[in-house]
């Protein structure tokens, strides 16, 4: 029997891989979803993580050299002379980076994956410091724990701190090289699919989205997502133009690495996997380099982590009365939130309805086209961009699709719009590849720019004024202003307790306890005190309304023993929240059923 001419061909090497991929998938699906318990995958990412990332990115960087060396006559000729495009290019950044400030936007999502770079950086370990005290000159994280976040920003974040010297401020630094690279790759796979023109209207569109402004400038994991996303994309297409070992060992490496950005950025894995065949059937033969043989082990350390998430509920971070992260209960809000999100025009939300009508034809007319073309007896080959576009779109709906079933993903909450940005790039190619199609007889280009233009007049720039979309966080400006007062007054050591948490602290180099073990360990506090451990102790405390007069009272819960005996330092209003600072000024000696001494002398051991 004769072999088809269409089937990529195997030799005896690639058979033999091919046999060692199926048996690598088959042990990565044991090990990572079986073989290992939970709690021995948390010591396992807890002490290796570190190094399994390392090593991976190493490969990433290693093969993308190797691919760019081969193109270098394409891209080396642009970055000496970008000319016009290059300009454009630089004030869009600058725009995105001058639309909002730098600050920490999400609490404590931010602070959380600081203090994991933090404790990267120090130690080579996989954690998130949750209390840490200066002994002897050298902050020493004492608690740790396995956060339910991805560690690949964290890791990247603590590569800098290696390089440049831990400053809270490198996160931003970071975030804005991230917002570069995104915009530059924004322009190539754009003129890729709709040419140069319509690459400039994808960033012009996305440029003025205050969403990419917030993130840019903030402290989240988003903008790398988002660049990780695009550039396996950007990955893929290089792939399917033209097949080889070390494209295609560039593009596993990245879906590895795009996995371990965001939860749920596993999803981009199948588009992955249909991208490799594609290059086998245009190839007509079968690649297999190692890197790809391996992509299934590299994602063990993916399902360890995710098995560690689910099987500990207090990471869930529910709210009150929720039982389920994912449930068919929360698709009705979700499906509202994403509406009024995506076609909002008032300054509350970080969105750009321009954008949604734009990109929204654009995924109308795609979805024409492509029932036409099923209608044709004999269709034209979709060109590689075309195919890349279609399979990670389809991505994008799932990973939108899934996010309406979770319990936290209303896009209208200004904490969660982040989790739309994936599809607001979907939307700016889409909206870029209609206006180049229709552009011809009608200037279709030139009144999308314009209305872009007044779009950025009209919304965007009123918006970006008000930034209300980012002032509301009244938490993080209460954690700004307890900071100030306690660094106004730090002239020696210090200890804070906290009624939020300790982790910015952690960051700042303050030792800090929460309210709820300040109340178990009164004697060690009091100790320290007389040992003159502390300079000073100075307690937060929220206040709520106790009386039809406007009179506050201290929030039950952060309301401390009466041997607690407190001096108010100041208080001050954010929203409808009162916040209080004050100065511990002594505990009496009370029963407690810790040792007052933390540091008791061991007890004698009876004679055998």
């Amino acid at each position: 029997m004769k072999r088809p001419k269409n089937l990529p061909e195997f030799d005896a090497a690639t058979r033999t891989r091919a046999l060692l991929l199926a048996l690598g998938g088959a042990v990565a699906l044991g090990v990572g979803f079986f073989a290992v318990p939970p709690h021995t995958a948390e010591r396992l990412i807890a002490a290796g993580g570190y190094y399994y990332m390392l090593g991976v990115f190493a490969l990433f960087v290693f093969y993308a050299w190797r691919v760019l060396r081969e193109r270098q006559a394409v891209w080396q000729p642009w970055l000496r002379r970008p000319g016009w495009i290059g300009l454009a290019l630089a004030v869009a950044l600058a725009f995105v980076l001058w639309s909002d400030p730098f600050q920490h936007k999400v609490l404590f999502d931010e602070y959380v994956l600081q203090a994991t770079a933090f404790h990267m950086h120090s130690t080579k370990e996989i954690g998130t410091v949750i209390r840490a005290y200066d002994l002897f000159g050298t902050w020493l994280p004492i608690d740790t724990f396995l956060d339910k976040r991805p560690y690949f920003f964290a890791f990247l974040l603590s590569l800098v701190h290696d390089l440049a010297g831990y400053r809270i401020s490198n996160i931003f630094f970071l975030n804005a090289a991230f917002t570069a690279l995104f915009l530059g790759l924004v322009f190539w796979f754009a003129r890729q699919l709709t040419g140069r023109i319509g690459a400039l209207l994808a960033v012009a569109l996305l440029a003025t989205l205050p969403l990419i402004g917030q993130n840019a400038t903030g402290a989240g994991m988003e903008m790398h997502n988002l660049l990780m996303l695009l550039g396996t994309m950007c990955a893929a297409l290089l792939y399917l133009r033209a097949p080889d070992a070390d494209r295609l060992a560039l593009l596993c490496l990245s879906a590895v690495l795009l996995a371990q950005s965001r939860y749920e950025s596993v999803i981009y894995v199948g588009p992955v996997a249909v991208v490799i065949v594609l290059g086998w059937w245009r190839a007509r033969r079968v690649l297999l380099p190692w890197a790809a043989v391996a992509a299934p082990l590299l994602l063990i350390p993916y399902a360890w982590h995710n098995r560690v998430v689910s099987a500990t509920p207090l990471l869930w971070q529910l709210h009150e009365g929720q039982t389920a992260r994912f449930s068919f209960g929360y698709l009705a809000d979700n499906l509202t939130g994403a509406f009024d999100f995506f076609f909002n025009v008032g300054p509350a939300l970080a969105n750009s309805w321009w954008l949604s009508v734009l990109g929204g034809a654009g995924l109308i007319g795609a979805l024409v086209v492509g029932l036409r073309r099923a209608r044709w007896a004999e269709a034209p080959p979709l060109r590689p961009v075309v195919w890349t576009t279609i399979l990670f779109g389809v991505g994008v709906a799932a990973n939108l699709t899934m996010l309406m079933f979770y319990y936290w993903s209303r896009l209208d909450d200004v904490i969660a719009s982040r989790f739309a940005l994936p599809a607001c790039l979907m939307l700016a190619l889409l909206a870029a590849w209609l206006a180049t199609r229709l552009d011809g007889k009608r200037p279709v280009l030139r009144w999308a720019f314009i209305g872009t233009g007044g779009f950025l007049l009209v919304s965007a720039l009123p918006a970006m004024a008000q930034r209300l979309y980012t002032s509301q966080n009244l938490v993080m400006q209460e954690v700004d202003w307890e900071h100030d007062i306690v660094t106004a007054r730090a002239h020696g050591p210090l200890l804070f307790i906290s009624n939020k948490s300790t982790i910015p602290w952690v960051l700042w180099k303050i030792p800090s306890v929460i309210n709820g073990v300040a109340r178990l360990r009164p004697g060690h506090i009091r100790w320290h005190m007389e040992q003159g451990t502390f300079h000073e102790v100075i307690v937060a405390q929220a206040l709520r309304p106790t009386s039809a007069d406007g009179h506050f009272g201290v929030d039950p819960e952060d309301v401390l023993p009466p041997y607690f005996h407190l001096e108010t330092i100041t208080e001050k209003r954010f929203g409808g929240r009162m916040a209080r600072l004050s100065r511990l000024v002594s505990i009496d000696d009370v029963p407690d059923k810790f040792p007052d001494n933390p540091n008791p002398p061991p007890k004698p051991r009876p004679a055998p």
